[in-house]
């Protein structure tokens, strides 16, 4: 009996959506797959962990790509993807090096950028020591009104939300309060997670007394004071401090199609369009919302069909977008639970987890290596087999 070669995988990105599908994949391929990472960085910086630390709450800490991708059986290439030649199933790295592949997954995350010029910007990676100084200000009296603020194009905007209810909590008591302002362009706070879910969270704003202003398109500018300008309706907030979100940008690559911003379009089992065995997980698509959770979904979707496509029995599906996100309110955390796909489902909230294992990315397979990482005493690498 002829024996089949492995099918040749190379995944672009060792984010959470590429290290999920080299775990996914070897659990469900086996050695039907040969396994490619292209990622330049030797570690991944988990960003839904960042805030912690400028709260002096936890650490972020850094995850080993490599022991990720060795746990998995992968080859680890410390490259960047250039552009794909979808004719010849080859991806070009910007370090003159190619590799041929029979099955492509891009995951190679979007650039953040500051959207608006005079504003603190909470970058993922960025100087947090800024944020720690503006704690400082608020304590000495010198800041007494914040506005957070969530772009237009802001494809995840529960930091904000964390932010200010970390920062109100920060000082209610004993300390002088500053007046906080949340404005956003959703019609609801985390309007994403239903009525259920979004019920909840306003309830925790009005709680911590941050006045929330939605449906906003606002602008920055400074005269003498900050004043944030929001449309529609003309309204104005001045205020001393704003704090924002980045914009996302699209990574563009050559090769495949993006829509205007640079980002990836795909279907609903998350093949890119217009390029055969291409497929595309997380930041780098044109879907909204994105979280670490939802790119872990649409990774173990991917990898059932390359599985599949390598000879293994495994059932595929369309991708379900079943969204998950833990809010830390200061006090507390909020579990926030629903199917964005089904209009009518209103969502789950809980004050415990609502998925194991628990924490802030929800990932069937790298969910153990990332809870472990939320403890002190680093990652329990072993875990994952």
């Amino acid at each position: 009996m002829e024996t089949r070669p492995p099918l040749r995988v190379v995944v672009a990105g060792g984010g959470i959506a590429g290290l999920e599908a080299i775990l996914s994949l070897r659990e469900l391929a086996g050695d039907r797959v040969s396994l490619t990472v292209l990622e330049p960085r030797a570690h991944l910086r988990i960003r839904a962990l960042e805030l912690g630390e400028a709260f002096g709450t936890g650490r972020a800490g850094r995850l080993s790509i490599e022991e990720v991708a060795a746990a998995a059986g992968a080859r680890l290439v410390g490259a960047k993807i250039d552009r794909v030649d979808t004719a010849t199933r080859r991806v070009h790295t910007t370090d003159g090096g190619s590799h041929d592949y029979d099955a492509l997954l891009i995951a190679v995350g979007a650039r953040a950028t500051v959207a608006f010029r005079d504003a603190l910007t909470w970058l993922p990676g960025g100087r947090h020591e800024d944020f720690g100084e503006l704690l400082a200000e608020v304590r000495d009296g010198v800041v007494r009104r914040i506005a957070f603020v969530v772009p237009a194009r802001c494809p995840w905007p529960l930091p904000a939300y964390e932010l200010a209810l970390m920062v109100a909590h920060r000082f209610d008591s004993g300390e002088p309060r500053p007046e906080l302002s949340l404005i956003t362009p959703e019609a609801a706070p985390l309007a994403v997670f239903g009525a259920a879910g979004s019920a909840a969270v306003s309830r925790e704003l009005r709680a911590a007394g941050i006045r929330f202003a939605g449906n906003a398109v606002a602008a920055v500018r400074r005269n003498g004071e900050v004043v944030v300008d929001v449309w529609p309706g003309g309204r104005r907030f001045a205020v001393d401090r704003v704090v924002a979100l980045p914009h996302a940008v699209g990574p563009d690559i050559p090769g495949l199609r993006a829509d205007i911003e640079g980002f990836l379009v795909t279907d609903d089992h998350c093949a890119v369009r217009g390029a055969e065995r291409v497929w595309a997980a997380g930041d780098a698509t044109s879907r909204v919302p994105t979280n670490g959770g939802l790119a872990a979904r649409q990774a173990d979707c991917i990898a059932q069909q390359i599985a599949r496509l390598a000879g293994a029995r495994v059932a595929t599906g369309p991708y379900v977008p079943l969204l998950r996100a833990q809010l830390r309110t200061g006090r507390g955390s909020l579990w926030l639970q629903r199917d964005i796909s089904e209009p009518r489902d209103a969502g789950t909230v809980g004050h415990v987890p609502l998925w194991s294992p628990p924490g802030k990315i929800a990932a069937r397979r790298l969910g153990s290596v990332l809870a472990a990482h939320e403890v002190p005493g680093g990652l329990r690498i072993g875990s994952v087999a």
